[in-house]
């Protein structure tokens, strides 16, 4: 539901990645600038890709890195939320969800051997 508020929570790294997955997936959707729905797209790809190399790194919850990924990956969800309501805001959502790919990709560093 797009219209959930997202407010800080305990959920887990997994279901916020869920969350992110479909919440791109809708602004990819509503989204009528083709470059953007380009760049969506990939950040799209790159969403699966780092669930897919968490899965096999199999991350310990209790690590920091784990904390501050489920945090930031919560925040950009919420964000991606009000840029489905106001367009204008995919740019900078975009930047957003890089940000967040950022952290993931830190995370998924220290969860490999």
């Amino acid at each position: 539901n797009i219209n959930r508020r997202v407010s800080m929570s305990n959920t887990s790294l997994g279901a916020e990645l869920q969350q992110l997955y479909h919440s791109i997936e809708i602004l990819i959707i509503r989204e009528a600038v083709i470059g953007r729905k380009e760049q969506l797209r990939d950040k799209l790809q790159e969403v699966l890709n780092i669930i897919r190399e968490l899965v096999d790194a199999n991350v310990a919850a209790a690590t920091q890195e784990y904390a501050e990924a489920r945090e930031s990956v919560e925040q950009v969800n919420a964000k991606i939320l009000v840029a489905i309501q106001d367009l204008a805001k995919v740019a900078e959502t975009i930047n957003n969800i890089s940000k967040t790919l950022d952290i993931l990709e830190k995370l998924l560093k220290s969860a490999k051997p």
